[in-house]
């Protein structure tokens, strides 16, 4: 395919220069990661088996460049989500069922998160 006569196209050089500042941006995505595991945090509690309340109330989100987690400082509460066969006790995977429930709304606000990084960089987009 040959260009058309006459045809100039600019700002080829900026274009480029924001999108490699949006890469930098979508990089480490720590708090977009962090406000959507803390979003999750209802959904756990809900699913979490009542003693004592002790792990209901102890579950705390955290987001790093390249994820979002969920956890207990509890030493049992690995167990309680994914079950022991030792001890005979079935997982109750309250994390996993709760981000399965909602992965709509995971999808969701990931997009609408980098969206708005993108028209921060002056990107316009839909």
């Amino acid at each position: 395919m040959t260009a058309a006569k006459g045809l100039s196209v600019t700002g080829g050089p900026e274009t480029a220069a924001a999108f490699d500042k949006l890469g930098e941006d979508v990089a480490d995505l720590s708090s977009t990661h962090e406000r959507v595991a803390r979003a999750r945090l209802g959904g756990v509690a809900r699913l979490t088996p009542v003693r004592t309340g002790a792990l209901v109330g102890s579950w705390d989100a955290a987001g790093s460049p390249s994820a979002g987690s969920i956890s207990s400082p509890l030493a049992y509460a690995a167990t309680i989500e994914g079950g022991s066969d030792l001890r005979g006790i079935s997982a109750t995977r309250m994390i996993a069922r709760t981000l399965e429930a909602e992965q709509q709304q995971l999808a969701e606000e990931y997009r609408l998160a980098i969206l708005e990084r993108a028209r921060a960089r002056g990107f316009r987009l839909e």
